[in-house]
């Protein structure tokens, strides 16, 4: 796993639960059905919307599951989008990342938060905003004059906001920082990650959805959210599929509260994989507990 802070599965589980109150609200329970696979129910559905961490890889290391599953998808034909929080790299390095493991994704089937900061420049104040990120800070160009706050801790109170990008040796104390200057001082926070972690091989990572919902609470601040669970992400993706009917969408994540809550929001069908988030712990108490009710469960794609 990278130099990143980690989280406990209890750490991240805890922080769903209570901030799922900026979420989407959970939609009714369903019956899960266990299944084997995609494979075993592809024929089902017309577009399949795959997670990337946890469910195709770790981090670096593919899932073995993943690149057989992924030809089963080709083979029936269905059409792919990857939605993904990644939030550290712009979509040509998603693409190499993804060929390297065996995935060989066209650039118009990839999506992320990212995809929708363009946009969400148009309404945002001038100014140089702060990021935190990786370098190079995959912003568009023509859209927010950002420095990176991660590498550069210039006067965070000339800031005309936040962009939460990525936290790759950037920990909750680095972040203790920013709380004081945006307590101080109250201004707009985008997130292009609302993860609050990440499966790793052997850890879970800390995500920039945790310390946006830590600096919500801390500083009465909501931020702007622009990947899953939330809608707008979905509908880009899908935008030209507008002949392919809800039900006929699977969506395929690890985690209740972005891939299962995001898709079953917008009345697509989802399948909960064991690979990432979840493992080691017990779907269904899981879902019991927060509400979140997968379609189908599998113990990977």
């Amino acid at each position: 796993m990278p130099d990143m802070e980690r989280l406990s599965f209890e750490e991240a589980w805890n922080g769903y639960l209570k901030w799922a109150h900026r979420l989407p609200p959970a939609p009714p329970p369903v019956t899960p059905r266990r299944i084997s696979g995609i494979a075993e129910i592809i024929s089902d559905f017309d577009a399949v919307i795959l997670d990337n961490f946890g469910v195709l890889s770790l981090g670096p290391p593919v899932i073995p599951a993943g690149p057989p599953a992924y030809a089963a998808i080709r083979d029936a034909g269905a059409a792919i989008r990857v939605i993904s929080n990644d939030g550290s790299k712009a979509l040509s390095a998603m693409l190499e990342s993804h060929r390297r493991r065996g995935y060989h994704f066209a650039e118009e089937e990839i999506y992320a938060g990212l995809s929708l900061l363009e946009e969400a420049a148009r309404d945002a104040a001038g100014g140089l905003w702060a990021a935190i990120g990786l370098d190079p800070l995959p912003v568009p160009s023509g859209t927010f004059q950002a420095r990176n706050w991660a590498t550069d801790r210039f006067d965070l109170d000339e800031a005309a906001g936040l962009l939460l990008m990525d936290c790759l040796s950037f920990g909750r104390d680095d972040f203790r920082r920013v709380l004081e200057s945006f307590r101080r001082y109250p201004r707009p926070v985008i997130v292009c990650n609302p993860d609050l972690t990440a499966p790793y091989t052997d850890a879970m990572s800390l995500e920039p959805g945790y310390l946006a919902h830590w600096l919500a609470d801390e500083a009465g601040i909501e931020p702007l959210f622009l990947g899953k669970p939330f809608p707008e992400v979905y509908r880009r993706a899908l935008r030209d599929l507008p002949h392919v009917p809800p039900e006929r969408v699977l969506c395929v994540g690890d985690t209740l509260h972005t891939d299962v809550l995001g898709g079953r929001h917008l009345g697509m069908k989802t399948l909960l994989v064991e690979t990432g988030f979840t493992r080691g712990q017990d779907p269904l108490a899981l879902a019991d507990e927060s509400g979140i009710w997968p379609d189908f469960i599998a113990s990977s794609i």
